[in-house]
């Protein structure tokens, strides 16, 4: 019986996927020197990654991390890749300082036998033209078949997705991105020296980490840890509970603080909250420690850190 093939997400940046190329190319193609071309992102005519085989010669790579945004302007993995678009860049790739013998467009779309025919044309052209070299795609299928022939690049950029062997080991990865996103100002400052736009942003950001996984930085807003789901997704009955009662009070809390600053019972003061009302002040940290004592209570049944 043949083996299980992994499935794997294409890198969510184009740094990371023109990394995994520098790997691949070393690893198919068995290129000792495969490297980026200068810094990344200063592709050379359009060559991101270049080395030498001694059996293939010469072999350039442009990275394409082809994406659609949703309505959310979250990335769909892939994207298209048009005739224009493949045969502007094979041109492009003719001006590199090195002849190369292979070059190899990789991109995180999926495979599509329109774009292997205009490959056809251009390797036709280039055979007229009397070119020694040969144009291949490298969609991310093909990638992912590389993937599963490499066990150590599977362990270097996938090692959270090879780990995971029965749920409790999807709930550990659930659990520690939802603990990253709690490890934060906003759950450790007191209420009255929060600054309203910064605090409610840092709540949205948990809610989002807590009921899909991603977490993303305060400062870039980029995705820095994405899990596979949510608390929804948990295995374990107990801590998908909490958890959901974490989800409710979270949403409790910031619908309070929207209503008080809204009818004004929580004024601002220069760029922080105000809340005179002693009695609201006490309940609303109390709201707020009680997400963090749910989460804690979840987090020692676990090897993972409390907050």
């Amino acid at each position: 019986m043949g083996s299980v093939w992994q499935y794997f997400q294409p890198p969510l940046y184009w740094q990371q996927f023109e990394e995994l190329c520098v790997e691949l190319l070393g690893e198919v193609y068995d290129v000792p020197n495969a490297q980026q071309v200068g810094r990344p992102g200063q592709a050379q005519n359009g060559i991101d990654v270049f080395g030498q085989s001694s059996r293939h010669g010469r072999i350039g790579i442009q990275c394409k991390r082809l994406s659609d945004l949703d309505e959310h302007n979250n990335p769909y993995p892939g994207g298209p890749i048009t005739r224009a678009l493949l045969r502007a860049e094979a041109k492009k790739a003719l001006g590199f300082k090195h002849d190369l013998k292979l070059w190899i467009l990789a991109t995180t779309a999926r495979r599509d036998t329109k774009v292997q025919e205009w490959v056809e044309e251009s390797n036709e052209e280039w055979q007229q033209a009397g070119r020694d070299r040969i144009a291949i795609v490298w969609t991310w299928d093909e990638c992912i078949s590389h993937l599963n022939s490499y066990p150590n690049l599977q362990r270097k950029y996938y090692q959270d997705v090879i780990q995971v062997c029965a749920p409790k080991d999807l709930d550990e990865i659930i659990l520690r991105t939802i603990a990253m996103a709690f490890a934060r100002p906003a759950f450790e400052v007191p209420l009255h020296c929060e600054t309203p736009s910064e605090f409610f942003q840092a709540l949205k950001d948990t809610q989002k980490a807590l009921r899909t996984g991603e977490l993303v930085d305060r400062e870039s807003r980029h995705v820095i840890r994405k899990a596979i789901g949510g608390y929804h997704e948990l295995d374990d009955s107990h801590a998908r509970a909490r958890l959901g009662e974490v989800d409710k009070n979270l949403k409790l809390l910031r619908t309070q603080l929207e209503q008080g600053l809204k009818d004004k019972t929580i004024p601002t003061v220069g760029t922080c909250l105000d809340i005179r009302e002693p009695a609201l002040a006490h309940y609303l940290e109390e709201l707020r420690q009680r997400c963090v004592d749910e989460l804690n209570q979840v987090l020692r049944g676990t090897a993972i850190p409390t907050i």
